[in-house]
């Protein structure tokens, strides 16, 4: 290998002899495709899901002789003010990689030492427990390999086959593989029978990881359920509908999804930060429409968080890309509301 002629990490990658896959795990733990990470990688297109200006990547790869042990990076690199990646920082990252590893130690081969080079580096991090868990279960169903030895178990709780009080005896990593892995008739159709009569906790706990994948349209509609119920209530249940959010804010079924959005956003707990913060952290697709994002912008212009949230919530959904423009539509609306004009006003010092 020609050391002088690795300038991007996706060619250290391939000219190691290795095979690999990548991970966002900033928004949500999801695959990127092999063109998204090399423009990326060569500085060519802004990052596709920026987290607090950080592109936050989890790479798994193997030699193809020893396809049965792979190893894992977590790596995080700043942004610039247009969304593409520092070089500078991609530089140095290589640059400390291949001095630890030497020359005669490129080889996909040397797994491990790969790994053991990156122990203290800046760029690396460690993700919380439910995204490594949703990366595991990614990671193995993109490999094709078996599930974790809980998906069982998990399978068995949420399709009806075991009793509503055996949550406490479920993993998170089994509630992750059930999440990832629900492409099958059988297990959808279990899930939509008995997501109305789960206990808080294991609800909640199956909505965070369902937001790394992609439900159905039929769990989305059940979802939309429990939030429309919320949203009758004198005192709404915020937790669940935030909840319900996450759960579906990745599913293909985007009338649906919208839909649900459009109910939260026209009722006053929208007004609640976190229920904007969900939105536009998860679900920030649903905001290119415009009707949808003049409700979101007004909502937010009345959070309960003030002048500060609205200043980081709105910074964070310009910086995503596609973003900038229906946001800046809806802003320069000459019938935008006078709080929403005074909120954007003292957010750029006008």
């Amino acid at each position: 290998m020609d050391i002088g002629q690795i300038n991007t990490l996706s060619k250290f990658l391939r000219q190691s002899g290795a095979q690999y896959r990548v991970f966002d795990m900033g928004r949500r733990v999801c695959k990127l495709t092999p063109e998204q990470f090399v423009s990326f990688d060569n500085c060519q297109r802004p990052y596709p899901y920026p987290f607090k200006r950080f592109a936050q990547l989890g790479i798994i790869f193997w030699h193809p002789d020893a396809a049965e042990k792979q190893y894992v990076w977590f790596l995080q690199f700043p942004l610039d003010e247009q969304g593409l990646l520092i070089p500078d920082a991609r530089d140095a990252f290589l640059l400390m990689l291949l001095e630890r590893l030497g020359e005669a130690m490129l080889a996909a081969a040397d797994g491990d030492k790969i790994q053991g080079a990156l122990k203290d580096s800046p760029f690396t991090f460690e993700p919380r427990q439910d995204r490594m868990a949703a990366f595991n279960a990614h990671a193995t169903y993109a490999l094709k390999l078996s599930p974790s030895k809980y998906y069982d178990s998990a399978y068995r709780y949420f399709t009806g086959d075991l009793s509503l009080d055996k949550w406490p005896g479920l993993a998170m990593q089994g509630l992750a593989d059930f999440a990832i892995r629900l492409d099958t008739n059988e297990g959808t159709l279990g899930l939509i029978q008995l997501l109305p009569k789960l206990p808080q906790e294991p609800f909640h706990n199956l909505c965070v990881l369902l937001e790394h994948a992609s439900p159905a349209a039929g769990v989305v509609e059940v979802l939309a359920q429990q939030v429309d119920i919320q949203l009758q209530e004198k005192q709404p249940d915020t937790v669940k509908i935030i909840s319900c959010l996450r759960a579906a804010s990745n599913s293909p079924a985007r009338g649906l999804v919208e839909r649900m959005v459009t109910q939260v956003l026209k009722h006053r707990c929208s007004r609640e930060i976190e229920v904007l913060a969900i939105i536009s952290g998860r679900i920030w697709l649903t905001l290119a429409k415009p009707p949808i994002c003049e409700l979101y912008l007004e909502q937010l212009a009345h959070n309960d968080a003030g002048q500060p949230g609205f200043s980081q919530l709105l910074a964070d959904l310009l910086f995503i890309p596609g973003m900038r423009q229906p946001i800046m539509q809806v802003l320069r609306n000459p019938k935008r509301s006078e709080t929403l004009a005074k909120a954007v006003g003292e957010m750029f010092g006008q």
